[in-house]
């Protein structure tokens, strides 16, 4: 006689509880959104069933669901894997083999991605020139990120040890704490203040209210990046080129440091972009000082 197979997995609602209490644990406000969007999705077109009993029809269902809000591939591609990283990580813990429902489904042609918007030279001295006007904590974030090309995220979970302003070189360190994890190995750096960043940090570090740099936009455990991420957006829309985003200024200076000709490893040491080569990781890594010599040419003062 065959053994029927006993359903023994949580169920999708359960497994969603599971990922966002032990994987977002000093993540951004955008780890959860995110997650609880997508599985939210899966839960209009299937039932709060145990994740082991999903199948491909399932997954289907979705596909076809989610073409029909109007959301563009790289957006249901980015639902997918938010439900497939809830629904493996919940099976791991529960001891239970990995499914590949969710796996490899077809969301048709790969499209070319639209490019992102770089802000032209006359716009960034208009941004910091902005910025300086106005002198307030929203407008001190973008003036730290677009002469260092932190990432928003990075910028927003600054606690005031990581401000090292008695120094030769002035400068932050980013590291990973309760509040704000980092989002590869290589983020986790220390970066030169110059130009705007460095008056945006002294200008924070003085009116400061507790141990954040930013406080309205920290927590203990959490940063509030989608808040500030829509002010700010907002901001830049209305005030310098309504195709402006806060990441527009992480890619803009990385075009500054190329356009002075900074060597790649030195560009990928200062944003915390990922290095490849078996030599990238030996060593002590570049001095702040030549560091701070290259991002100083790539200032937005010396366009």
């Amino acid at each position: 006689m065959r053994l029927i197979d006993t359903v023994c997995g949580p169920l999708v609602s359960e497994a969603l509880e599971t990922y966002v209490r032990l994987k977002g644990v000093g993540r951004s406000d955008t780890f959860e959104a995110g997650a609880r969007r997508s599985v939210g999705y899966l839960l209009e077109v299937t039932s709060d069933k145990p994740i082991d009993t999903l199948v491909r029809q399932d997954a289907n269902a979705l596909r076809e669901y989610l073409k029909s809000r109007g959301l563009a591939q790289d957006s249901i591609a980015r639902n997918f894997t938010n439900i497939r990283a809830s629904v493996n990580f919940a099976l791991r813990e529960h001891g239970l083999p990995t499914s590949t429902a969710f796996s490899g489904v077809y969301l048709g042609e790969t499209i070319a991605p639209k490019k992102r918007y770089v802000p032209t030279s006359e716009e960034l001295l208009t941004l910091i020139r902005l910025c300086r006007h106005q002198d307030d904590d929203l407008r001190w974030i973008l003036a730290l990120i677009a002469d260092t090309g932190l990432r928003l995220s990075e910028a927003l979970g600054l606690h005031k040890t990581d401000v090292v302003l008695e120094s030769d070189t002035p400068h932050i360190l980013i590291r990973p704490h309760p509040w704000r994890r980092l989002k590869t190995p290589s983020s986790e750096r220390v970066v030169p203040l110059v130009g705007s960043a460095l008056w945006a940090s002294q200008r924070a570090i003085q009116t400061t209210t507790n141990d954040f740099l930013f406080p309205k936009c920290a927590r203990d455990d959490r940063t509030l990046s989608n808040s500030a991420s829509a002010a700010l957006n907002k901001w830049l829309k209305s005030q310098v080129n309504e195709a402006m985003v806060i990441h527009s200024l992480r890619h803009s200076m990385r075009d500054h440091l190329r356009d002075v000709e900074c060597p790649a490893e030195i560009i990928d040491t200062i944003g915390g972009w990922a290095r490849e080569g078996v030599g990238e990781a030996d060593g002590r890594g570049y001095s702040l000082e030549v560091l701070s010599k290259w991002l100083e040419k790539a200032s937005i003062h010396h366009l």
